[in-house]
């Protein structure tokens, strides 16, 4: 990903690599949202997400895990919003191309602390 980021904006790639103990999931220390898979709720929630254009969240989850939709999300938001597609054909459309994936969400300062730099 920085790699094409860089071919698109310029610069140099940069990965910075953390690791955290998967406990605090469990822990009940931190407010959690777990998507085990692709479903309504999860293109719900990522649709909610990007069209939200304030700064305020629309969640107060720490940490989000689930599953990475593709790129071209945008157009097939745009197609939704639009009422070209319906939530079903959504979910289809943003879906990881090459299978499933999950990615880990931190979103506040908590769960930023979690995080050790490698």
């Amino acid at each position: 990903m920085a790699e094409s980021k860089v071919a698109f904006l310029g610069g140099a790639p940069i990965v910075t690599a953390f690791e955290f103990d998967g406990n605090i999931l469990t822990s009940g220390k931190l407010k959690i949202k777990t998507f085990e898979s692709y479903s309504e709720e999860w293109a719900r929630f990522v649709y909610d997400n990007r069209e939200n254009f304030t700064d305020v969240p629309i969640h107060d989850f720490d940490i989000i895990y689930g599953p990475i939709a593709n790129d071209r999300v945008g157009a097939q938001i745009r197609n939704f919003k639009n009422d070209s597609i319906d939530l079903d054909e959504l979910m289809r459309r943003i879906k990881y191309l090459k299978g499933i994936t999950f990615q880990y969400f931190f979103g506040t300062d908590a769960a930023i602390q979690t995080l050790h730099k490698l």
